[in-house]
């Protein structure tokens, strides 16, 4: 490819970020997305590099980290000489100590050497009790990963990477066999080449199965006498347990292996669980400083091997779901994935590793009168509602998280919070939409709140209702996403932001809301505005990087319906980013009107909340948000000024 053509790199962990670089030494242009530089999982590892120790399996993934573990040498060299930084590489072997004597055969192989329980107190004194001897890997090493993520981005920012911080991907638009740009937070951007590079995230943009693996971590500080070495020279590669110590006195202990999701923060259980393993392995550890406690999430995949190569799209390459490796992998994915782009060169290695190898399940029998399956039909989108034969995926996607429901229900005006409670389960939204200061004020009707839904399954969409200025919005809306993160919804950003100066009919301010989007949109969050049904505001808003629109039907809880279609139909033409219809609903019926006309989304609260029966308005509103979804994507049949029979013309008995 022409070296001058753009490449746009999403994810700015060390694989993303040596990616860049070696792109950029090569005389390609590249830009780097990336979420949160501080909270990419490779500032949260233990650098280790140890394909050996680890006793991963022959092929292939040994072989991959074996050529990366001996690219690096030479790959710490390039960055030091960029920076001047010293990137604590120290390829001075793995000690692995066991509990339990192997087999009778011990017989050396060429990576590793058994050690007797005499020997291996040679190699390092302290070792606990139980240890009854262990292998040493003299080829395998540590590497500071916190100074490599520090080198790699002052290289990057030096060479003229244009990196892009707080940065969300909401999704990829395709023609043709190419991406031709990708939506995110922060607007509109185009390359001729994208990078996906993200790790846990990836499965935000694409479907592919990388999910996050938890790890918790910790440090302690050795203890130092002057003109003596630290106690801890070697990394310690113990069952369960590892024990990286840095050569400023600083002992990593890591690490736990959680499958629970996006759960995030270190836990009680998960520190004693540490520390038992590393007191047990290393007894002293019991009496020494911590220093510092950190988690983080892993990419895992099935197989738990790396996805690297084209994927779908001429122009589309992955480089993720590296894992535990992602520190060791660094410098072959770098260059492997820099001779894909540049020249066009695909290494066989990268066969095992494609993405497409979870899509190659044999094909399910035909099924009988396949005649009759002409047509695909969506699934359901408020979970089963009675559609539950609905097969195929339409969701919807805001700021790159994807829902199955395209109802979005608020949580004052019940009568009681049981009652709140159970009209969000009767609706089967996912989008739960809380005003921020009522929550903090204790206002009457939001005791409580906070622990009244399960925030696992319901996504939180804090509000700066009640706010009249600019800065107050802004304001709130940072407190919405502390109350969302204090909530367990961690990566959390997203606002709908209000901006309502007026008490009478509670119309927005279009200056303001502009003007605090701007701003809010520049601090990382997904800002989901509400405003007028005005068309060009709409646009401003979609250009400035809002993650939707939300024109009003009719004024907040005045239960008018859709009183300003023309102006709605303009904007969901026009917008190349969610559109969701708030406020003025009252029926059913308007609910599916919204989303006949085009909506991606309605926002209902008042017209279940003040019904009757709030519960079953609640489930009547999910319904006739999935039949008007349905009514749409099917096609209404044309309006004609004359009548045209049902029943066919020819064949008629005479």
């Amino acid at each position: 490819m022409n070296a001058t053509n753009d490449i746009i790199i999403i994810g700015g962990g060390i694989i993303g970020m040596a990616i860049a670089v070696d792109l950029k030494l090569r005389g390609a242009s590249v830009t780097v997305c990336n979420r949160n530089f501080p909270q990419t999982a490779s500032v949260a590892a233990a650098g280790m590099l140890a394909p050996h120790a680890e006793e991963l399996p022959p092929v292939p993934l040994l072989d991959l980290c074996l050529k990366s573990r001996w690219l690096y040498p030479e790959w710490v060299r390039k960055l030091q000489d960029l920076t001047g930084l010293d990137l604590g590489y120290n390829p001075s072997g793995i000690l692995a100590p066991v509990y339990d004597l192997p087999g009778v055969d011990v017989r050396n192989h060429n990576q590793s050497q058994w050690l007797d329980k005499t020997a291996i107190r040679l190699y390092q004194t302290g070792l606990g009790d139980d240890v009854v001897g262990g292998w040493w890997y003299p080829e395998d090493g540590q590497v500071d990963n916190r100074q490599v993520m520090q080198a790699l981005r002052q290289a990057a920012q030096q060479l003229g990477v244009n990196l892009r911080d707080g940065v969300t991907i909401q999704t990829l638009q395709q023609k043709q066999g190419q991406v031709t740009s990708i939506l995110t937070n922060q607007g509109e951007l185009s390359g001729n080449t994208y990078i996906i590079a993200n790790g846990s995230w990836a499965s935000q943009i694409l479907p592919l199965p990388v999910r996050p693996i938890k790890g918790q971590m910790l440090a302690v500080k050795m203890p130092h006498t002057p003109n003596e070495p630290y106690p801890l020279q070697r990394v310690l590669y113990g069952p369960q347990t590892y024990l990286v110590p840095r050569q400023n006195g600083r002992l990593i202990i890591g690490a736990t292996s959680e499958d629970v999701g996006w759960t995030p923060h270190n836990t009680p259980q998960g520190m004693e669980t540490l520390m038992k393993r590393a007191i047990r392995l290393y007894p002293d550890i019991a009496n020494w400083e911590i220093e510092e406690f950190w988690w983080g999430y892993r990419p895992g995949t099935p197989d738990e091997l790396p996805i690297l190569g084209h994927y779908g799209c001429d122009n589309l390459i992955l480089a993720t779901g590296h894992y535990r490796n992602g520190i060791l992998l660094a410098p072959a994915t770098a260059s492997l994935i820099a001779d894909l782009v540049i020249n066009q060169q695909t290494d066989p290695l990268l066969e095992n590793f494609k993405g497409d190898r979870f899509h190659t399940q044999p094909s399910p029998p035909p099924a009988p009168m396949t005649s009759f399956n002409v047509y695909p039909v969506p699934t359901t989108i408020n979970g089963n509602n009675g559609n539950s034969s609905l097969s195929s995926p339409d969701e919807l996607i805001i700021a790159g998280r994807k829902f199955r429901s395209r109802l979005m229900t608020g949580t004052g005006k019940y009568p009681t919070i049981s009652i709140m409670q159970e009209s969000v389960a009767a609706s089967e939204c996912q989008i739960v939409t809380v005003a921020v200061r009522r929550v903090q004020t204790k206002a009457p009707g939001h005791e409580g709140l906070a622990e009244a839904l399960d925030w696992d399954k319901i996504w939180m969409l804090p509000n700066t209702a009640g706010c009249q200025t600019a800065e107050e919005a802004i304001r709130v809306a940072r407190l919405g996403r502390e109350m969302a993160r204090l909530l367990g919804q961690e990566d959390n950003n997203f606002v709908k932001l209000e901006v309502i100066p007026d008490s009478k009919y509670l119309l927005p301010d279009p200056i303001g809301t502009l003007e605090a989007a701007e701003t809010l949109v520049k601090e990382g969050f997904a800002v989901l505005p509400y405003i007028n049904a005005d068309p060009i505001l709409a646009k401003r808003l979609e250009e400035v990087g809002c993650a939707t629109v939300m024109p009003l039907g009719s004024p907040i809880g005045s239960g008018q319906g859709i009183r300003t279609q023309a102006n709605i139909e303009i904007i969901i033409e026009e917008a190349n980013i969610p559109v969701v219809v708030d406020a003025g609903i009252g029926t059913p019926s308007e609910a599916s009107q919204a989303m006949e006309m085009g909506a991606d989304a309605v926002l209902i609260n008042s017209a279940i909340a003040l019904a009757k029966n709030p519960v079953l308005m609640a489930r009547a509103m999910g319904m006739a948000t999935v039949a008007g979804r349905l009514a749409y994507l099917s096609g209404r049949i044309p309006v004609k000024d004359y009548a045209i029979a049902s029943s066919p013309l020819t064949g008629t008995v005479v």
